[in-house]
């Protein structure tokens, strides 16, 4: 009977999922390091299999190779010791360099998957073996401490780091990952400390340096790569550079007059955005001591007696400003062209008369004698003023630079190619533009927190290769959530909360998902009872009432090889109401609430964007998986949380399976219409690959202003039709501007750079 008894119990067990032989299976499957080219590898298969698909004469050949590259691969990932796996490295090697002249494109695929998997493994096996040789042609030691801190480094190197990486690979599920990850981010930063400068060695140890810099290209990569093409970048970078008005500079003032914007473009730069933007203007400048420079002026002299002159200079020009950001501040350059011309006029002095006479009669009247004056000034009118308007443009644009710079660097550019927004930080920022999009990309850290997470996988080539308009964001989830998580933990807002009470509502199809849930923070335990009692007398399957305890540590997240978001949670507690209530029901215990504790929980996670509804966009998730581990307990609790009676490991297991199960029947849909993006709209959502990454891409939204309403009873002014005679001399600084290009004369008002 006892036998029989315990044979029903496994059995059940078994189909529960509980038995620890089967707890393995159910845990996420990790993805294979090389899963890139392994896809790659299926997906020329699966085009071969196609119905109706053209057959390959050198499918057996291919077959051959693509066999030979995935068992080299696993090689690598299961190799016992380091010379395995450099055996395993430098046969993938050698397949890599036999496609490289191969001209069918999917062969091109799976090079560059091959490269991208193989170039950090070779420089972190370089680095590692450089650092052992060093050590090992250093000269015989006799200090203690000096052999004892040789043998640190090798054994770091051949026992602690091999170790590590080995269990990395060889990892099968998303546990072991990221528990073998986490022992490499400690091997890193312990080397990250061995590497810095001392009063002997200012600039570090080189080897030391090197197999850091190794490290981080593997495991601690930019996790996120923004691209915004040129349409969503230009109402940010475009900007107004002059501004009509007076501008006074050595003595004369000019009126300026600003025309309108001729240019903005995006530059190609690689380690900065740079950008240009040009503007028309005109200039009109007075020379009010025109008669003094003609009096010293030998060959003007004689005129000077004749005939008072006065001059104003016209400056058509357009200025361009070209603006590059870099991860050091800003850096601005002015450039202009010019069309200039002057107004001379003259009227005759006193008591020259008889002098001007004789002059008309050898046919240099006034005009004449007022046009040479003309024709020897506006040459060095048109040397001068191009001169000195680069100078005004240089003069203005430092400073403006200087106070741009000042505030980048106190706000957003500590340096060390950093940014920097509040306590969210961008390190390793690349920038670079073309004329089509601009490029920014770094690894996300959080300010104060000890750990951080890069990507540990490279960006897909479909991704890498492909923007999309407006604002693509390929973002590794795993290690963005990861850090931002380890974040908000700090923040006093979260640290502040001791459980939420999630409370679902049994509401109509289609209303909002916010409408549906009801959550409350720090719950006592009395009034959570009340809201179970509420919630069992709905008598609706829709209406549930969880309280759930915040864990100590935050969760930490990964990406499994089904494309699974997968979020690890420690010291998880989570209370739900009894089946059955007070009289114990199925399980035969009186308990109102019961309790799930575990060491770890598991949770898998997939999402789909649903665009079924016309103008709007909403994300469905679903918990594919609910693992609460083999270590896992049960408490029944009535009325006091302390006085909880664990259940047997029976009795867990279907509370564990019947949890589970209900938990997988749930979706959290999230209106991404909803979420408030100043100025911008989630367009699409891509399906998160397996590696980690995915894609966000975000629109611009215009908005429209309202259309004026005439007032009622108002009889609108008859409209004016434009002047009949307008004024042949327009006053200066208001003469239509040329259409032809020129840029800033001396005192331009210059706006160096846009606002951002």
């Amino acid at each position: 009977m006892q036998g029989l008894k315990r044979l029903v119990m496994v059995s059940l067990l078994g189909c529960l999922g509980w038995s620890g032989g089967n707890a393995l299976a159910q845990l996420a499957p990790a993805p294979p390091t090389y899963v890139g080219a392994e896809r790659t590898i299926q997906s020329i298969r699966q085009a071969w299999a196609r119905p109706g698909a053209r057959p390959e004469p050198n499918a057996d050949g291919w077959n051959a190779l693509f066999n030979t590259l995935l068992g080299e691969l696993r090689n690598y990932s299961q190799a016992g010791d380091e010379a395995d796996r450099l055996t395993a490295l430098g046969s993938v090697y050698e397949i890599e360099k036999a496609l490289e002249g191969v001209a069918w494109s999917p062969a091109a695929t799976l090079r560059l998957e091959l490269r991208e998997w193989l170039r950090p493994r070779v420089r972190l096996a370089w680095a590692a073996r450089r650092l052992t040789e060093t050590v090992e042609s250093l000269p015989a030691a006799r200090d203690a401490a000096a052999k004892a801190n040789r043998t640190r480094w090798v054994d770091f190197v051949q026992h602690d780091l091999a170790a590590a990486l080995h269990d990395y690979d060889a990892a099968r599920t998303v546990q072991q990952r990221r528990a073998s990850l986490k022992r490499l981010q400690e091997a890193l930063a312990s080397l990250h400390q061995h590497a810095q400068g001392t009063q002997a060695q200012p600039q570090g140890w080189q080897p030391a340096i090197e197999l850091e810099a190794a490290m981080n290209d593997l495991f601690n990569r930019p996790n996120l790569d923004i691209a915004a093409d040129v349409a969503t970048v230009a109402p940010v970078f475009e900007a107004t550079l002059v501004q009509t008005g007076p501008v006074t500079r050595k003595g004369y003032t000019s009126m300026v007059t600003a025309g309108p914007m001729t240019g903005f473009g995006l530059l190609p730069v690689d380690g900065g955005i740079s950008f240009y933007n040009s503007q028309s203007m005109v200039s009109v400048t007075p020379i009010h001591d025109f008669q003094q420079q003609i009096a010293q002026d030998p060959q003007g002299q004689k005129a000077a007696q004749l005939y008072y002159f006065g001059a104003t200079t016209y400056d058509w020009s357009n200025l361009t400003v070209t603006a590059t950001i870099t991860p050091d501040g800003l850096n601005l350059y002015p450039s202009s062209t010019h069309n200039i011309d002057a107004a001379i006029t003259s009227a005759p002095t006193e008591g020259a008369g008889l002098k001007r006479g004789i002059a008309a009669l050898i046919g240099m009247g006034q005009g004449k004698i007022t046009d040479k004056v003309k024709e020897g000034a506006l040459p060095k009118f048109q040397q001068q003023i191009p001169e000195e308007a680069q100078e005004e443009a240089l003069e203005r644009i430092s400073v403006e630079q200087a106070q741009r710079n000042a505030d980048l660097r106190a706000k957003y550019l500590p340096g060390n190619d950093t940014a920097a927004v509040r306590d969210v930080l961008i390190k390793q920022l690349t920038l670079a533009s073309r004329p089509e999009a601009i490029f920014v990309s770094g690894r996300l850290e959080w300010r104060g927190l000890p750990e951080h997470f890069g990507a540990d996988a490279p960006q897909p080539p479909r991704l890498a290769s492909t923007i999309d308009p407006g604002v693509t964001a390929d973002l590794h989830l795993g290690s963005l959530l990861t850090t931002a998580a380890g974040g908000l933990w700090q923040k006093d807002q979260i640290r502040s909360v001791e459980n939420l009470v999630v409370e679902t509502k049994a509401v109509p199809p289609g209303t909002p998902p916010k409408e549906a849930v009801q959550v409350r923070k720090n719950v006592s335990f009395a009034d959570y009872l009340k809201a179970v009692d509420a919630a069992r007398k709905a008598n609706d399957p829709r209406v549930q009432a969880l309280r759930i305890l915040r864990p100590k540590s935050p969760p930490e997240f990964s990406t499994d090889a089904r494309g699974f978001l997968v979020a690890l949670v420690r010291d998880f507690q989570l209370d739900v109401p009894a089946p059955g209530g007070e009289g114990g029901g199925l399980l035969g215990v009186p308990a109102k609430v019961l309790r799930i504790k575990s060491p770890l929980v598991e949770v898998a996670l997939s999402y789909e964007l649903d665009p079924s509804t016309p103008g709007a966009l909403r994300l469905k998730s679903k918990i594919q998986e609910f693992n609460a581990g083999t270590r896992s307990e049960v408490i029944a609790i009535n009325d006091d949380e302390n006085e909880g009676k664990p259940l047997t490991r029976f009795q867990s297991a279907i509370v564990a399976s019947a949890l589970g199960t209900k938990i997988r029947t749930q979706q959290i849909n999230l209106d991404l219409d909803t979420l408030k993006l100043p100025g911008f709209k989630i367009q699409s959502v891509s399906p998160l690959d397996p590696t980690g990454w995915a894609r966000i891409n975000l629109v611009r939204v215009v908005t429209k202003p309202p259309t004026p309403q005439p007032a009622r009873d108002v009889k609108p002014e008859p409209v004016k039709g434009p002047a009949t005679n307008p004024s042949p001399n327009p006053e200066p600084g208001t003469e239509p501007i040329s259409n032809q290009p020129a840029t800033a004369p001396a005192g331009t008002p210059v706006a160096a750079a846009p606002s951002r």
